[in-house]
């Protein structure tokens, strides 16, 4: 009840004026990779709890920014021109902020290069930045040619992802063929990679306990673990998967390099 009646008394303060240039904040770890990507220093007024995370792709520029629980009453107390977020914070707060004239940037939903090149551009129009963002989109590496290699991805799950799925872009913009062959997100068909094994195996969030197998999981199938050990295998960068930025074609050209090294 303290905590209501001293929201409720500070509400009733006028907000101050607006100083030159949009001040944020970012309510989610998706949301702070475009606010410390795209925004200026003086313009972040705090970032979420999870910026430093080791799923934060920017987690090095949350270093001494100010962290804030998505809680409307923290945000509100920062009283921030801006809030930008992907699912960070309850969605009903966003008309309470902005009766308060605080603008909300939802961030866009993209399942492919292209998709994450327009979501950049989008946010960083939204944010006053237009022409960083259109800097960062022109030098998203361009797909490239396809290399005639077949590639699975796993995750501890027994996950996989097919066509429609922004690792299924990121793993043709880097020249290989999805062995997947249902669409969307789905349980590692275990029968279709018997009776064509992939190449290359593609993992991911292996090394993170909070995402860790247990022991069902197709993950851990004694002829999963064989159609593995057979193929040439590469850990992508989880940073790099969980947020539709400018960044996903980045890991696509890194996966390109490193299988073009080996071949």
């Amino acid at each position: 009840m303290k905590q209501v009646a001293a929201l409720l008394a500070f509400l009733a303060l006028p907000l101050a004026a607006q100083a030159e240039g949009s001040t944020i904040v970012s309510l989610d770890y998706c949301a702070d990779q475009f606010v410390m990507g795209l925004a200026d220093p003086d313009q972040i007024l705090a970032v979420s709890k999870d910026a430093a995370r080791p799923f934060s792709h920017l987690r090095e520029k949350a270093a001494g920014l100010r962290k804030v629980r998505a809680a409307a009453e923290d945000v509100i107390a920062l009283r921030p021109d801006i809030v930008v977020r992907s699912w960070g914070g309850d969605a009903r707060a966003l008309g309470f902020y902005e009766s308060f004239g605080i603008e909300t940037v939802q961030i866009g939903y993209a399942t492919d290069l292209e998709g994450a090149a327009r979501v950049t551009q989008e946010i960083g129009d939204a944010i006053g930045q237009p022409e960083r963002a259109a800097a960062r989109v022109a030098a998203m590496p361009a797909p490239a040619e396809p290399l005639g290699i077949r590639a699975t991805y796993l995750t501890p799950s027994g996950v996989s992802a097919g066509a429609g799925t922004m690792v299924d872009s990121i793993l043709t913009a880097a020249g290989l063929t999805n062995a997947a062959t249902r669409p969307g997100w789905h349980s590692v068909d275990l029968e279709a990679l018997v009776l064509s094994p992939p190449d290359v195996a593609l993992t991911a969030f292996f090394d993170f306990d909070n995402d860790a197998s247990d022991q069902w999981s197709a993950s851990r199938h004694p002829v999963l673990q064989r159609i593995m050990d057979g193929a040439r295998t590469y850990s992508l960068d989880e940073s790099r998967l969980t947020c539709p930025a400018w960044f996903v074609a980045d890991e696509a050209a890194d996966l390109r390099r490193r299988i073009g090294g080996e071949e």
